[in-house]
C-alpha cells in the first residue's frame, strides 16, 4: 500500500485528477491541501514562495505505474508531479478496504 502524492497546479486540476483516478478505481480516498513552497532562487539568496496543491491518495503500490500513465495521457501539458510514500503499517480493515475497492491488478 502507498500514499500517492500528486502535486497539481491548482485546486481545479486537483479535482479533475481525483475524479479521473477514482472513476478508474485507482485511488480509494484523497485529501487535497493547499501548500506554500519556499525556495532560495534569487542572487541574494532570499526566499521566494509559490503555491502548490497537494493530493494525497491511498492506493495499492501495484497501481502506481497505471496512475502515472493515466496522468501522462490526460495532462500532456501541465503534467502534475507524482511520487509515492510507502505505508509500512496499516490497520487490516483499512488494508482490506483498499484491496477490495481499487482496481484489480
Amino acid at each position: 500500500m502507498i500514499l500517492a502524492h500528486i502535486i497539481a497546479k491548482d485546486r481545479k486540476q486537483a479535482l479533475k485528477i481525483i475524479n479521473l483516478l477514482m472513476d478508474q478505481k485507482l485511488l480509494l480516498q484523497a485529501v487535497v491541501s493547499e501548500k506554500t513552497v519556499y525556495e532560495k532562487k534569487n542572487a541574494q539568496g532570499q526566499l521566494v514562495s509559490s503555491k502548490q496543491t497537494l493530493i494525497i491518495g491511498k492506493t495499492k503500490a501495484l497501481l502506481f505505474k497505471t496512475i502515472n500513465d493515466v496522468l501522462k495521457t490526460n495532462f500532456k501539458t501541465n503534467m502534475p508531479m507524482l511520487y509515492s510514500v510507502p505505508i509500512v503499517y496499516m490497520d487490516e480493515e483499512l488494508a482490506s478496504l483498499i484491496r477490495e475497492n481499487t482496481a484489480k491488478v
